[in-house]
């Protein structure tokens, strides 16, 4: 009976570890991925955006699948159109995985149009992260606005709150 109730604390101890550890990795890929994808995407700083890519970096939307350079193209040009209005963009999750230094994560976005319609947009987005060097990067960057053939909404967004 000892053994056994040494064996559950030794578990709960255990668990309890992974799940600090696994919360010191969600801070630091916040930190190095999501704080400054945010930063990067509202200020249209396309270097900075860049940063947090990987060099191979695959963006697959609705319309297509772009890699590397031609993705990177496409930032450049959308960033410095001077005709676009501010906006701001903010991230809930619903799942983030971590093994070794490769991540997976899904979660949605709202984007905010800050003129005078002020539009919102939301979205679900998948990506896969691989740690290098000690920096994360993005390597998959999925996203929608359709899921199981409705848009995405507010309705949606709130239900990760």
């Amino acid at each position: 009976m000892k053994s056994l109730l040494t064996i559950c604390f030794l578990l709960l101890i255990g668990n309890g570890l992974l799940s600090q550890d696994l919360q010191a990795i969600q801070d630091e890929i916040d930190a190095q991925i999501w704080e400054p994808f945010k930063e990067a995407y509202e200020a249209r700083d396309a270097e900075a955006f860049f940063s947090i890519h990987a060099p191979e970096i695959m963006r697959i939307t609705m319309s297509g699948i772009r890699v590397g350079e031609e993705y990177r193209e496409t930032i450049t040009q959308s960033f410095a159109r001077p005709d676009q209005a501010p906006r701001t963009i903010e991230f809930r999750f619903e799942q983030r995985l971590v093994k070794d230094s490769v991540a997976y994560e899904v979660g949605m976005y709202q984007l905010v149009v800050q003129d005078d319609s002020h539009a919102v947009y939301f979205g679900r987005f998948h990506v896969v992260l691989k740690k290098e060097n000690g920096q994360w990067l993005i390597h998959q960057d999925y996203d929608t606005s359709i899921i199981s053939g409705e848009p995405v909404d507010e309705e949606d967004w709130m239900a990760l709150e």
